[in-house]
């Protein structure tokens, strides 16, 4: 089978539902067969794959239903992003949010232990039902773009389109899947922003000590959440830009492997600048775990606490792994080696 057919046969049917990809695929090689001549060259192949049009335009002749608000081209991959994001975001923000009512209600000191459960589950259900709205509709937004931004890439050449720009399906395991810089992107802003309003004190983050009564530590210092502020924006920034590389060339081009690497490394530099900052901690947190002997408990390198140097070397090697990643799979899109 002559390469160019594969590609346009390959690129038809992934714009299809996947129950009609094969009986597409099989029914269109027939067709396009039937219209060569015995021993057709790849000129030949670019006339008639032209006379049928572009794999958009053929697809939307086999499909029942033309319109979509997403197409069968990326609705897959659609669905694979919300199976995943949607509980991932909205059950992590609800248990942030249980953890903010009952920050709240043993701040106001309620002995109602029934309005003070009542007012922790709708807090919780709330924040987790409201960042599950925001993650469908920030996906969906961002397939819709994505497609209509693919869709104007094909109208190029005399034709409208060009055969030379049709992907290759023997690429096809090596390309970088829409769904995953959609929801590496959806997931970084959201995790983000929950990062910020951490910093900024907007969510609780307290040690509950049972010690003469209940008590409540702010584990990090001021002056150590005020520098992570810098940190998440500048890693929000890399993330959003990488991501965006993937969904533009959706495979390991040098453009994508290179944001990934910067992303990593500068992401790994902040990382393990900010966790040795000799004020990591409060003061009270400090006493707390002072007085617990809990410090005394902790061996320590060179006056580092084996905590920071085992975390540091985590980072390192995370880090380094998915730079490494990222080139290995970008040489072996390069050289079409497996």
């Amino acid at each position: 089978m002559n390469d160019l057919i594969e590609r346009y046969v390959c690129d038809v049917a992934r714009r299809l539902p996947e129950k009609d990809r094969e009986d597409v695929k099989k029914e269109l090689r027939s067709n396009i067969c039937d219209m060569l001549p015995e021993g057709a060259g790849d000129e030949e192949v670019k006339r008639v794959l032209y006379g049928l049009g572009s794999p958009a335009s053929l697809a939307e002749q086999y499909r029942s239903k033309p319109r979509y608000l997403i197409s069968p081209a990326y609705f897959d991959e659609y669905i694979r992003v919300l199976k995943w994001v949607l509980p991932l975001v909205g059950v992590v923000v609800m248990v942030i949010g249980f953890a903010v009512g009952a920050f709240d209600a043993a701040r106001e000191g309620s002995t109602n232990y029934a309005l003070v459960i009542g007012e922790i589950l709708s807090k919780g259900f709330s924040m987790g039902v409201s960042a599950a709205l925001q993650a469908l509709i920030w996906t969906t937004a961002g397939f819709v773009i994505a497609e209509h931004t693919g869709a104007k890439h094909e109208k190029m050449g005399e034709h409208g389109w060009r055969v030379e720009d049709l992907p290759d399906a023997r690429q096809e395991k090596k390309s970088i899947p829409l769904s995953e810089g959609i929801a590496e992107l959806i997931v970084t802003v959201i995790f983000s922003i929950l990062g910020l309003l951490f910093c900024a004190g907007r969510l609780p983050f307290a040690m509950v000590i049972f010690h003469n009564g209940l008590q409540f530590y702010q584990i990090f210092s001021e002056s150590f959440l005020a520098l992570c502020v810098p940190v998440i924006l500048v890693t929000l920034v890399l993330a959003i830009l990488m991501d965006i590389a993937k969904i533009r060339d959706r495979r390991w081009s040098p453009f994508v492997c290179t944001a990934v690497v910067v992303k990593s490394l500068v992401s790994m530099a902040m990382s393990l600048w900010l966790i040795n900052r000799p004020n990591l901690f409060s003061e009270a947190f400090r006493g707390f775990l002072s007085d617990t002997g809990v410090l005394g408990m902790l061996p320590s390198v060179d006056g580092k606490s084996v905590l920071v140097i085992a975390l540091s070397v985590l980072i390192i090697i995370g880090s380094v792994s998915e730079c490494v990643t990222a080139v290995k799979k970008t040489v072996e899109t390069a050289t079409g080696k497996k």
